[in-house]
């Protein structure tokens, strides 16, 4: 399998679950008072630690491809169990609301 394919495919992923977990914040519905913003900080700071684990694991994983020359399927299946890991990090952004 090529390996710019997966890579490909990985980067439309991690796209993907960042753009899920920013949609998972709510604007408040009084947009006026800075309180109603305070009362989100929970969610902005869930938000900011998976985005910055997903950035982080992200690279890793450009890192680790740049250093291979092929990708086997037990290397495939690999890569796509961490996708479907990284794809359970927006909970965070949402649980508790």
């Amino acid at each position: 399998m090529k390996k710019s394919r997966i890579e490909a495919f990985t980067d439309a992923i991690v796209a993907i679950i960042l753009t899920i977990m920013v949609l998972e914040i709510k604007v408040p519905e009084e947009t006026s008072e800075f309180s109603a913003l305070l009362e989100k900080t929970p969610y902005f700071i869930a938000f900011i630690i998976s985005f910055i684990f997903i950035c982080a694991a992200w690279y890793h994983h450009h890192y680790l491809l740049a250093k291979t020359k092929w990708f086997s399927r037990r290397a495939f299946w690999a890569n796509n169990l961490w996708l479907l890991t990284m794809a359970l990090i927006p909970l965070s952004t949402c649980l508790g609301k």
